[in-house]
């Protein structure tokens, strides 16, 4: 089949709706003085003349001729890509836009007129589909710019060619027409009853939805589907670097190489990097290894003098005696700077020569520098030598350094010092993170038991119960613990807002999280303080089908699980004991809320001051209740049991301490 030369375009749709570009001026210039007369058509029987420049006969006459509908009506010469409305005239670029120009503005004309132009219409759209030659498609999206262009980079500007009328024209640059020069050998021949390859689509191949041939798998698709466009060589495979822009399918377009790399283009340099800074590391530990070895030396020496010197210096040292010493011991390690050559500090900047600023040497680089203490360019540090002498005394002696070889020495040692230690809300807070773990772990064993206690069809057995008060024991301990690390946390003194209320903020977390893993503890109590015994006999034993918690409550348990009348009471306290804990978190969450409704009525939050108040009237009657329970626990009624069994009868078993 022959090529069809569309101008093309990306992603961006068919281009069967896109307008023509306008003709260049000497274009229409030329085609007004070689068109004498334009084709008109009118419906009161007026002969039609086809274009002189058209290209097919009068019967074939394209659908952009100028269309003039009463008799006597305006003609428009050498448009064969322009339209004109039948009713009023107005210049329309498409069909399509004709045909919503005619609904939308002439609706309101008389049947009769309405009629005729709906027949002029159907004429026009019936030779629209019989001669839709591929000439007038490709002369309409000739040059149009959807697509990538394939044009080169513009060559220089030849000569204007002179023509006759003292007109000019301007040659047009050579268009490269990938068609031609991408090969077809692989392209699938058309047939009658093709279908476009694309899964999704199925439709009939043809005029009216193409038939389009993918330049790089060849199979033929219609026009909606192969508006892609990628860069193919020759032999029509993806080349994007010399390649010519082909109009391609989703499938080709979409499986090329490097579309599905969403990473991009990755360039490791950590190599490079790590060789530039191993060159700077290996010269910063140098140094320091240079100077800790001065350092060495320099201590060994002043801790344990020579004890003969040479005989040149025997004068000297009797003469200046240990301080002239200990200054030629300090320059054997290193080559003090001359002080006539230094006028000012290399680090202050001040001038010495005042006997109030002295100059100064660095023993470890022999540097002269200031000791002003308000810039600190050097000073003098303390260090713990062993003498050798005698192997456990300790000497102190103090060296000057500068700025530089201070920094130089200690910095990494401070640095690892530093990160080791934790500051104390640090290992608070850790602390308290492990209590806090060792609640979590707890507790699915607690709720597992707790269920264990509350069925009332299988009593617990003698170990379920031991099991449960040892876990609800280590329970209350973890939580007693938990609770003074979260107070040691808030009660650590600072000076900063900011830490002051982080400290707050960890409190009140951890607040909640008592408040809300202590409901298991608290309902247990209840659930055995309102347990009933359930089937007793007229002589007070209960049946088989009795419920644990009520033989829990009322000291109805098997000969094998009794125990004695000092271990109920001894439950009856440690309830209490918990009661009180209970009823002291609560009084102090309680003062938590009230601060916070202060503080919220301070900002005139009123939404939260409504929640808030909420909070601690329930607060407020829990806390009844818990004073409640208290009151109710029934210490006289166990002591006279005890004391009317005889001491052998059994009290109430309570999982407390």
């Amino acid at each position: 089949m022959s090529g069809r030369k569309l101008g093309g375009g990306r992603i961006l749709g068919s281009g069967k709706s896109l307008a023509p570009p306008a003709p260049p001026a000497h274009q229409r210039t030329s085609d007004l003085i070689s068109s004498p007369a334009a084709s008109t058509v009118s419906s009161g029987g007026s002969s039609a003349s086809p274009l002189t420049t058209s290209p097919l006969p009068e019967s074939s006459q394209d659908l952009s001729s100028i269309v003039s509908l009463q008799n006597g009506g305006p003609s428009v010469s050498a448009g064969s890509s322009r339209l004109l409305c039948p009713i009023c005239n107005e210049e329309m670029m498409t069909l399509l836009q004709l045909n919503r120009h005619l609904d939308d503005n002439h609706q309101e004309l008389p049947e009769v007129e309405q009629d005729e132009v709906k027949n002029w219409f159907d004429k026009q759209v019936i030779k629209a589909k019989k001669f839709q030659p591929l000439a007038v498609i490709n002369q309409k999206l000739k040059g149009l710019d959807v697509f990538e262009s394939n044009d080169s980079p513009p060559p220089p500007v030849s000569a204007p060619i002179a023509l006759p009328g003292n007109r000019i024209s301007t040659p047009e640059p050579a268009r490269v027409d990938p068609d031609e020069v991408v090969t077809r050998a692989h392209w699938q021949r058309a047939g009658f009853n093709d279908l476009c390859t694309e899964p999704a689509c199925g439709k009939r191949l043809g005029a009216v939805n193409g038939t389009v041939n993918c330049r790089k798998c060849g199979r033929l698709f219609c026009e909606d589907h192969t508006m892609y466009q990628m860069k193919l060589s020759r032999a029509a495979q993806h080349e994007p670097v010399r390649g010519l822009w082909c109009r391609t399918c989703e499938t080709c377009f979409k499986s090329r190489e490097g579309y599905n790399d969403h990473n991009g283009l990755i360039r490791d340099d950590t190599t490079d990097f790590l060789a530039m800074r191993r060159k700077k590391v290996d010269k910063e530990y140098l140094e320091i290894s240079r100077l800790e070895k001065r350092l060495t030396k320099l201590t060994q020496i002043l801790a344990n003098p020579p004890e003969d010197l040479s005989g040149s210096n025997g004068g000297i040292l009797s003469l200046s005696g240990q301080k002239n010493q200990r200054k030629l011991l300090e320059q054997s390690v290193v080559t003090w700077e001359e002080d006539a050559k230094v006028l000012k500090c290399p680090f202050c900047q001040q001038e010495f020569g005042s006997w109030s600023f002295r100059r100064h040497h660095c023993r470890l680089c022999g540097r002269v520098v200031c000791a002003d203490p308000r810039t600190g360019c050097s000073s003098e540090i303390g260090l713990n030598v062993t003498a050798q002498k005698n192997g456990t005394s300790e000497m102190s002696i103090d060296v000057r350094m500068c700025r530089d070889c201070k920094t130089t020495v200690f910095s990494k040692k401070d640095f690892a010092a530093e990160a080791s230690h934790k500051p104390a809300d640090q290992r608070s807070y850790e602390n308290l993170l492990q209590f806090e773990r060792g609640i979590r772990l707890l507790l699915p064993n607690f709720q597992r038991l707790l269920m264990a206690l509350q069925d009332p069809d299988k009593p617990p057995s003698q170990q379920t119960l031991t099991e449960a008060s040892k876990v609800r024991k280590r329970l209350i301990d973890s939580f007693g613990k938990y609770d003074l690390a979260a107070k040691r946390i808030r009660d650590l003194p600072t000076k900063s807002p900011a830490q002051a209320k982080l400290q707050k903020a960890i409190y009140q977390q951890s607040a909640n999280f008592l408040s809300i893993h202590m409901l298991p503890l608290k309902s247990l109590p209840k659930i055995l303080k309102h347990a009933s015994p359930h089937g007793f006999s007229s002589n007070g034993l209960p049946s088989n089908g009795r419920s644990a918690l009520a033989a829990i409550k009322y000291n109805d348990i098997d000969s094998a699980s009794q125990i004695s009348s000092s271990s109920a009471v001894s439950a009856m306290e440690a309830e209490e004991k918990e009661l009180r804990e209970r009823l002291i978190v609560l009084e102090e969450q309680k003062f938590l809320v009230a601060d916070m409704v202060a503080d919220a009525k301070k900002a005139r939050r009123f939404d939260e001051v409504t929640a808030l108040s909420g909070n601690l009237d329930d607060l407020s009657r829990e806390i009844d209740s818990v004073n409640g329970m208290i009151g109710q626990l029934d210490f006289a009624g166990v002591y006279a049991r005890e004391q009317g069994n005889g001491g052998s009868s059994s009290g109430p078993l309570g999982l407390g301490r």
